[in-house]
Order: structure tokens, then sequence, then C-alpha cells
């Protein structure tokens, strides 16, 4: 074979060889760029599910908290940011530990309690932050083989003081009941025992069983009536309504009790003063206000109903010269069967002025009640919203 040939067999065995290392690194690289572009997508898609619940966290209510074995919070929301006041970084992770962050080593032993219980399993517990009640749940869970406690604290104290309140509203239905079932009871022992057969002592018991029947008819149709405003079956149909003709209603309607017990009831409204509001359910208001006041005005006494414009809203007031309310119960008389002051106590079932304050909210309004003047009596006001021709 010719040197030459040889050459070039050599120079060409060369060029092949270089061509298929070429060849194979362009296949590795090309390999190469696909598992990046596959990571990349991952990646992607990592960083949309993480934005995606950052953004489902910062409208949870409840309080999330991730701590490490360290007790150091690595991950906190915007409600922990609000309630323990935290200043809010970029980044999710705080690196501050929990002790610094909540300044309650209550929520401290919980982490510690979580970490030395190797269960997985969830455990409950009931603490109080700031006066309010909040349930945690406490959860061991491994990060990057680590172990750390998954906190979540939920306020509870509306929980609680739904509650309560449904608790003693069952007791005080049960107390209200008691005393009239119980007069009636006596009432009829007595008429059982020749009582009825008596032409003067038998009609007046009579009557008086009446009277405590009709106590219990009223009573159970107020809570009627207050469990339907409550829970919006109540329709309330705002129109534009001259006031003066409500308060002209009203005060005519107690103007004959009122002269039994020699009280006086004077009615002062602007004439075409227009309101945006149910005339029946306003009225019904109006005619619960006078009826407590006509019950705790002395002989004698005056009861104002007066209205002034503020604004865009429209304030009604029912004053009287009776023993007034304490500052103390001026926001308790409108709870349900709420039995404040010996002085301004009667007759009644204790439901007018709860249904008084959902139907003046039903409005969009507010109801209070104030002292009258500077020598006593006691005065409610509420707002209604003022409405055009």
């Amino acid at each position: 074979m010719q040197p030459l040939t040889v050459l070039l067999l050599l120079a060409l065995a060369g060029v092949f060889l270089a061509w298929y290392v070429t060849y194979r690194r362009l296949g590795a690289t090309r390999q190469q760029s696909a598992g990046l572009s596959r990571q990349i997508e991952e990646c992607r898609g990592l960083q949309k599910r993480i934005e995606t619940l950052q953004s489902l966290l910062k409208v949870v209510h409840s309080v999330l908290l991730l701590v490490d074995e360290d007790h150091h919070v690595v991950y906190s929301n915007a409600a922990a940011h609000r309630l323990f006041e935290m200043e809010v970084r970029d980044i999710p992770s705080t690196g501050d530990s929990l002790m610094a962050i909540t300044r309650h080593h209550e929520l401290d032993d919980i982490v510690r309690l979580t970490l030395e219980n190797e269960s997985d399993e969830g455990v409950g517990y009931q603490i109080v932050l700031q006066g309010r009640t909040y349930r945690v749940q406490a959860r061991r869970v491994t990060i990057g083989g680590k172990p750390h406690v998954a906190l979540v604290l939920e306020d509870i104290s509306e929980l609680q003081r739904l509650g309560r309140a449904r608790r003693d509203m069952v007791a005080n239905i049960s107390h209200e009941l008691r005393t009239p079932i119980t007069s009636i009871r006596l009432l009829t022992d007595t008429l059982q025992r020749g009582a009825l057969s008596d032409p003067r002592r038998g009609p007046k018991l009579l009557q008086k069983i009446v009277t405590e029947v009709e106590f219990l008819e009223q009573m159970a149709q107020e809570l009627l009536d207050l469990s339907m405003i409550e829970s919006g079956r109540v329709e309330i149909r705002l129109v534009p309504v001259e006031l003066a003709g409500i308060i002209r209603e009203a005060v005519g309607h107690f103007s004959e009790q009122a002269a039994r017990k020699d009280v006086t009831i004077e009615g002062l409204a602007p004439p075409h003063l227009m309101v945006l509001a149910d005339p029946d359910q306003v009225g019904r208001v109006l005619n619960n206000l006078l009826h407590n006041a006509i019950k705790f005005t002395p002989p004698g006494g005056i009861i104002e109903v007066s209205v002034a414009l503020e604004g865009e809203w429209v304030c009604v007031a029912v004053s009287d010269t009776g023993p007034g309310i304490p500052e103390e119960e001026r926001e308790r008389i409108f709870e349900r069967f709420y039995r404040g002051d010996r002085a301004r106590q009667g007759s009644g079932t204790g439901l007018g002025l709860a249904i008084a304050k959902h139907i003046v909210e039903g409005h969009g309004g507010k109801i209070w009640a104030e002292q009258a003047s500077p020598s006593g009596g006691a005065r409610i006001c509420f707002t209604l919203p003022t409405a055009s021709l």
C-alpha cells in the first residue's frame, strides 16, 4: 500500500473518530438538555403550586405556624402575623424562636410535647391568647428527614359566646315559663278545692288564669318572631315612607293606656320627612319602646318621641321620666330575657328590645340606650336611612 494511501486512511479514521466522539457528546448534551427541560417544567409546576398555596394561606383565618425541632418558626401565615404582630417579610421563613414571637409558654410546651410524642396523630389543646380563646391542633411532621411541628390556632371565642348565649337562653326560657305555669297550677288547685263555686272569687281566679295564658301566648309568639327575624325568614320591605305617620299611629295606639296611668305622650316629627323603611316593622319597634316607657314612667310623667336628621340618617328617640337605666346595663337590655335594675322590672317577656334591635339592624341602623336628661330618665334611640321623594 502506498504511503499516501496509508496517510489518507489514517486521516479519514481520525476524522471519523472525531465525528463519533462529537456525536456521542451531542447525544449526551441532548439528553441533559431534555432532562433540564423536564426539571424546569417541574420547577415551574412546583412554583405554581407554591403560589397557589400561598394565596390560599393568605385568606385562611386560622393561624398557621411551622416550627422546627429547635423551636424556631420556619413558616407563618398572614393570620399569625396579625395575631402576634410579626414583621411581614418577603419570604415565609422567619427563623425566630416561638417564644420570641408569641411570648406564650403554653405554645412552647405544646411544641415540646408534640416533638416528644413520636406519633403522627394530631393532638388538640385549648389556650387563651390576648383575652381570646383558641383551639390548638398540633401535629408532628417530618420535613427533610427532620421532625417539625405544625400548629393550627382557631379562634373559638365567638363559638363559646354563642354556646353560653344558647345555654342562658334555655335557662331564661325555663325560668320565665316556670312562673306562669306555677301560677296557673296554684289557681286551678284553688278552683278545684271549691273556689269555682264561689261567685266572688271564682271569676277573679279564672281571669288571672286567662292573664297568665295570654302571657304564655305572647312569649311563644315573640320567641317565634325573634327566631324568624334572626334566621332571615322575616322579609323587611324597604320603601319610602313618611316617618310622622308611623309615629302618629304608634302614639295613638297607646293613648288610652297612657291616660289610664296619667302619663302624657308627645310625638314630635317634622312633616314630610321620608325614611327608607318597612312601616310595619318600624311601627313594631316604636310600639315596644312606648310600651316599656309607659310601664316604667310614674304617674304624672312625660314620654316624648323626637326625631333628628343626621346626614343620611334619621335618629328616632323615645324618652321617659322614669328611673332610668344604669350605664353598665345599657348594652345588655337588648339581650333576650335580660332583667336589670329592679326599678325598671315589670310584666313582660323580656324579648321586646331584642326584637327591636334585630329589626333596626335589618334596616342597616343602630339602636342604643342613654340617659334622657341630667335629672334622670331613659332614652332609647335608633336610626333609619333617609329617602328622597
